[in-house]
């Protein structure tokens, strides 16, 4: 049998999510699964792929439940965690074999979005640029869905505060090179949490290495 939580042992995001759940109210219930949505299978934009997460649940409801979960867990933990939230955001390459340590929620961009380098029009300037450049984030903030996946982002990060009050919320970003997507992608998380009223610090594991070629 696994040991009470002491003031030494926090309390697992599960077991406190669980323990949300059992409280005899619909609101705190429903706050609780919308919780366990966005920190699980809340990463993927399409609902379809969520399914796995929800046995018995067809496309139809699922989209229902998550839409309109998403939307009361935005409004309710925006005020009341946002501003007691702390966000540590890690970017790096995947094809530098090198990511960060320890735990946390993840961004997979490696297959998302539109790589910069590859767009004939902008390589050479895209090559000798990154993320950190205004030119790069204003080309990646301009492909279709990387606003949404930003602000669904930002979601994931205060229901995981929530989850676990107190404890910083670790988000590492990632793409194929590391200089591009995962960077601008991560400064616009950062901005909009800092809007909130979070506190956020990012790092930028790879973004100072070479292009690496055919990061698709």
């Amino acid at each position: 049998m696994a040991p009470e939580p002491t003031a030494t042992t926090p309390e697992s995001c599960d077991r406190r999510l669980l323990r949300l759940e059992r409280i005899e109210s619909p609101l705190i219930a429903q706050l609780a699964a919308a919780i366990g949505h966005l920190r699980t299978a809340g990463e993927h934009t399409d609902p379809g792929q969520n399914l796995a997460h929800y046995p018995g649940r067809t496309d139809r409801d699922l989209t229902s439940w998550v839409g309109g979960n998403v939307q009361m867990i935005a409004e309710l933990l925006v005020p009341l965690i946002a501003p007691h939230t702390r966000v540590e955001i890690t970017t790096y390459g995947v094809l530098h074999q090198d990511p960060p340590p320890g735990d946390a929620l993840t961004l997979d961009l490696t297959t998302a979005l539109r790589n910069p380098p590859e767009d004939p029009a902008v390589r050479e300037v895209m090559i000798a640029s990154t993320g950190l450049d205004q030119v790069v984030y204003d080309y990646v903030l301009a492909t279709p869905g990387a606003v949404e996946i930003a602000e669904r982002t930002v979601l994931r990060v205060l229901a995981q505060a929530a989850a676990l009050p107190g404890q910083p919320v670790a988000l590492h970003v990632y793409c194929r090179g590391g200089r591009h997507r995962s960077v601008s992608l991560a400064r616009k998380v950062g901005e909009l949490c800092q809007a909130l009223g979070a506190s956020v610090n990012v790092t930028h594991r790879h973004v100072h290495l070479p292009v690496v070629e055919n990061a698709r």
